[in-house]
């Protein structure tokens, strides 16, 4: 009989920390701003480091976070400076690296001396997703910039330290690009994991 109370007791605490979790993310939900797309562009105007409730009409409701990130480290293949941006949910993390290309087009303008550049951004292609988390490296794999996220990648987002998190993103070829995630998103992955 003693072991059925306590089997119950440990039913009732698990519930109760699973329920805890779960009403945590629907009171962060219904506070927070709706975004209507979960689709990454450069351009995007949407609440940065902060918790939103995502509205997608492919995708579905989901509570995520948004970051982004410039960074000024070079491309092997002389592509410049890049933008990148980020998409944190309780099921994956999307990623956006973009690199300024060469001249998309060069024209002659009656306005200026010389021939004037159109630069443009090419989206690059993230295979793997490390995370440096205090004293660990989570290493993510992924596909298409898509990352499966799973209770021990969550736990680990979860309890992450409120300061900038360094990150690394392994490129098809091999390239490395390093860059951080903010700590106003690392608050916020409190509210989404």
């Amino acid at each position: 009989m003693k072991l059925l109370t306590w089997i119950s007791i440990f039913s009732v605490a698990a519930l109760s920390i699973a329920s805890s979790a779960a009403f945590a993310q629907t009171i962060a939900a219904s506070d927070a701003p709706v975004v209507e797309s979960a689709g990454l562009t450069a351009d995007l105007n949407v609440p940065w480091s902060r918790p939103v409730q995502v509205v997608d009409p492919f995708e579905g409701e989901f509570l995520a976070v948004f970051d982004r990130n410039d960074i000024s480290q070079r491309f092997r293949d002389g592509g410049g400076p890049s933008r990148f941006v980020s998409l944190w949910s309780r099921n994956s993390i999307r990623v956006l690296l973009l690199s300024e290309q060469g001249c998309d087009h060069t024209f002659f303008s009656p306005y200026f001396s010389g021939a004037v550049c159109d630069r443009v951004e090419v989206p690059r292609v993230v295979r793997t997703l490390f995370v440096r988390v205090g004293d660990s490296v989570l290493e993510i794999p992924g596909e298409n910039s898509r990352f499966a996220v799973n209770e021990a990648v969550a736990a680990a987002l979860r309890n992450a330290p409120e300061q900038n998190i360094a990150i690394r993103l392994v490129l098809e070829g091999g390239e490395t690009i390093d860059s951080e995630i903010g700590k106003g998103t690392v608050a916020a992955w409190r509210s989404i994991y």
